[in-house]
């Protein structure tokens, strides 16, 4: 059985997601070690406005608004259930169809 591709999750940690609570919701993801996934801090993602945001590589998902709280819905859901969590997508990058 092959092994699940390896994801980074990355965590703005500029200006406005910063100021925002970003590095709470980077602590709530590194608290947890999770399998074949790396959580770094990143800079910009060029959503400000719309922070904190978390982008799952290399499934290319953007989150917006995340909390701690968000943060542990994302592992148990997305990155341990492979499920996107559609309610939290963002709506420019993510629009529904």
């Amino acid at each position: 059985m092959d092994s699940p591709s390896p994801r980074q999750v990355l965590v703005c940690q500029y200006r406005t997601c910063t100021k925002d609570g970003a590095g709470q919701v980077l602590a709530a993801l590194q608290q947890q070690k999770i399998p074949n996934v790396t959580i770094k801090s990143c800079g910009c993602l060029g959503l400000c406005g719309s922070g904190p945001i978390v982008m799952v590589l290399p499934d290319n998902v953007y989150y917006w608004h995340i909390t701690p709280k968000k943060a542990q819905a994302i592992i148990t859901t997305h990155l341990l259930g492979n499920t996107p969590i559609q309610s939290m997508l963002h709506p420019r990058l993510h629009p529904k169809h």
